[in-house]
């Protein structure tokens, strides 16, 4: 019998315990017990700002995706809840009950408020790159806490590379920039620069059709990164490309466009506002507009490399491999020259092999190249991109006034030297 009493006196303390939890009406714990109301943060995928608390500065890296939760737990209290001095109801109160919008909502007798910072929403706005300081408070009229404030600011903070980076839809892009020193580039805090930033399904498009969305993949193929120790990082053809969709000196906006203007690869640009599919995400050190589509280059772009061979491998009918080639639309041929030739007798007898034709535009790795002449101990070979200047498919290079003339880059011959060790196998 004792035991029963026992155990019936527990379970009545337990409920008793139970039912004052549940009455919190009474309830004035302070802030920083956290159960009178909660200010925390909750971060999207894209998200990275710092964690929220009471009277603590918090910065969003703009654009950005960061949904800030205040809550009131406590039961029968009117909480005030205030954006930048402005209350629900009023005209500036950002209102609007999505998930890219600011809103408060009611639940379970609590008050809660959403604050969600996004591009264009109100609250993560700032003015040219200064950081936007946004003051949210709450307040319950019917207890003796004093309010609480959390001020979280809206800036940009990254640099153009930083920026790519921190989005999955430039992961590709991202990437090829590291690998090929443009992430270098673009983040110079003293320039300013525009970067046409293609997404990466804009990298993985097809080339079968006609259209320039098709055509856009030609970049798919992955560009070489194959430079010498003596040769810049950002020689590549890989770089190159990367260059094409770079203007320095000028931080365009969606309202620039159409506009021309001269890349940092050397020619001109054209881009249209139909090729942009998310414009002007800011960056420190300028601006970036998301593309859908890659820019081709008008001009060709070579790797080739410095490599030791066995003298069974260098002589007439045996191929060597250049690294890599960008063709553009008019495709054309790759074309091996002798650089003591080229320079003591021309491009014409020079010649030491030429490529099948690459139709274009494409990127086309691993070129196999039939020499027409034995190498005769160590060599210099430059290799140069030809364009299919007659559209016959046929390489007809008879001279500088004839058909299938070299590409050219602000106003130079396209061409990438390698030197040619050739081993003896005796």
């Amino acid at each position: 019998m004792r035991h029963r009493y026992h155990t019936l006196l527990l379970l009545c303390a337990a409920a008793a315990l139970v039912l004052a939890g549940c009455d919190q009406s009474s309830q004035k714990a302070s802030p920083e017990n956290v159960n009178r109301y909660v200010i925390t943060q909750n971060s999207s995928a894209s998200g990275d700002a710092a964690t929220g608390s009471f009277s603590d500065a918090n910065t969003v890296n703009v654009p950005d995706t960061v949904d800030y939760y205040m809550q009131g737990y406590t039961v029968n209290k009117e909480y005030t809840w205030t954006v930048n001095g402005t209350s629900p109801g009023s005209a500036d109160f950002p209102v609007k009950a999505s998930s890219d919008q600011t809103y408060e909502w009611d639940s379970r007798n609590g008050e809660f408020i959403t604050i969600v910072y996004g591009p264009g929403d109100p609250i993560a706005t700032t003015s040219g790159m200064s950081a936007s300081t946004n003051s949210i408070k709450v307040n319950a009229s019917n207890d003796d806490i004093n309010a609480e404030t959390i001020d979280v600011s809206a800036a940009v903070t990254d640099s153009i590379s930083g920026q790519i980076g921190r989005f999955g839809a430039f992961s590709t892009l991202t990437s090829l920039a590291a690998s090929s020193g443009i992430a270098d580039v673009l983040s110079q805090e003293g320039p300013s620069f525009t970067l046409f930033a293609p997404s990466t399904a804009a990298f993985a498009a097809d080339i079968d059709g006609d259209d320039e969305a098709e055509q856009a993949g030609a970049i798919g193929g992955t560009p070489t990164q194959a430079v010498d120790d003596d040769e810049d990082t950002d020689s590549s053809v890989r770089a190159k490309l990367l260059k094409y969709h770079v203007v320095q000196g000028d931080s365009l906006t969606a309202s620039d466009l159409p506009v021309t203007r001269e890349t940092v690869l050397g020619p001109e640009v054209t881009v249209n506002g139909d090729k942009v599919s998310q414009a002007n995400i800011p960056a420190t050190n300028g601006v970036i507009h998301k593309l859908d589509t890659p820019l081709l280059p008008p001009t060709a772009l070579v790797d080739f490399t410095n490599r030791t061979l066995a003298d069974t491998s260098v002589t007439q009918g045996d191929t060597l491999t250049v690294d890599g080639v960008y063709v553009p639309e008019s495709g054309g041929f790759v074309v091996l020259h002798d650089q003591q030739e080229l320079q003591n007798a021309g491009a014409v007898a020079s010649t030491v092999g030429v490529s099948e034709y690459i139709e274009g535009p494409a990127v086309a790795n691993g070129v196999k190249v039939a020499l027409d002449e034995d190498l005769n101990g160590d060599v210099t070979l430059g290799a140069m991109p030809h364009d299919d200047t007659n559209d016959n498919q046929t390489y007809d290079f008879t001279g500088s006034g004839g058909p299938d003339t070299p590409y050219t880059l602000n106003g130079n011959v396209v061409i990438d030297f390698g030197d040619i060790t050739v081993e003896s196998t005796d």
